[in-house]
């Protein structure tokens, strides 16, 4: 995650995606497939919940990663994920892939034009929905993805839309018990954790999650323990 949220098969596109589709190239061919088989088939939850997750993997490669020109090609890539998502959540309600994906495509899309103008598109009740969805129906998801999403949801919320820091602390530390002794646990919680100690003014503990994604090779802590220095 980039680790702005808005409001952000299992993880792999299991028919379409490799093993491994770590580079851009992949990943471009892996959505425009995607979104091919997805347009010709509109009833096909399958297949419509795999081009929104195609679409977020792009597009948050595009955008981590800085490619030239990314916030026009990646904000035009997750609008197309949330299309897929949408329709996906919509064939089969109860599902959970459909309701993450969209939320995480809408995330991407917030990356590229800012929080505050997905909220003026109205964006930020979607999103919830979905994320909170995504937890009810099954929150071990993509690892605790949906945990994760949905406390980031509530972080990076301006206090005006509705921003919650103690859901979003309960949810990381929730997370974090479920899934911190795992060895491929996500180093966002940490650094999400971190963040929000650091801005409710609980220095020591801030520093303690950020060394800790920090020593997991997350960049971004690196670079929030450096300016606390």
């Amino acid at each position: 995650m980039k680790r702005i949220l808005l409001f952000s098969a299992t993880i792999l596109l299991i028919a379409l995606v490799p093993a491994i589709a770590q580079n851009e190239a992949d990943l471009k061919s892996n959505y425009e497939n995607a979104i091919k088989l997805a347009a010709a088939a509109p009833q096909d939850y399958t297949l419509n919940w795999q081009a929104a997750q195609a679409a977020r993997k792009y597009g948050d490669y595009l955008v981590v990663h800085g490619v030239p020109g990314w916030k026009d090609t990646a904000s035009a890539v997750a609008k197309e994920g949330m299309k897929y998502g949408e329709i996906a959540f919509k064939l089969n309600p109860t599902g959970i892939e459909g309701w993450y994906y969209y939320g995480l495509c809408v995330g991407t899309y917030s990356d590229c034009v800012s929080v505050l103008k997905a909220l003026t598109e109205g964006l930020k009740g979607k999103t919830q929905m979905g994320f909170e969805n995504a937890y009810k129906f099954d929150k071990t998801y993509d690892k605790g993805g949906p945990i994760l999403s949905l406390g980031r949801f509530w972080q990076v919320l301006p206090p005006i839309a509705g921003q919650d820091r103690k859901k979003a602390e309960q949810l990381f530390n929730e997370y974090i018990a479920l899934f911190g002794s795992s060895p491929d646990a996500n180093s966002d919680a940490w650094y999400f954790r971190g963040q929000l100690y650091k801005d409710t003014g609980r220095t020591a503990q801030a520093k303690a999650d950020l060394e800790k994604a920090a020593s997991m090779g997350n960049e971004n802590a690196k670079k929030l323990l450096a300016e606390m220095k």
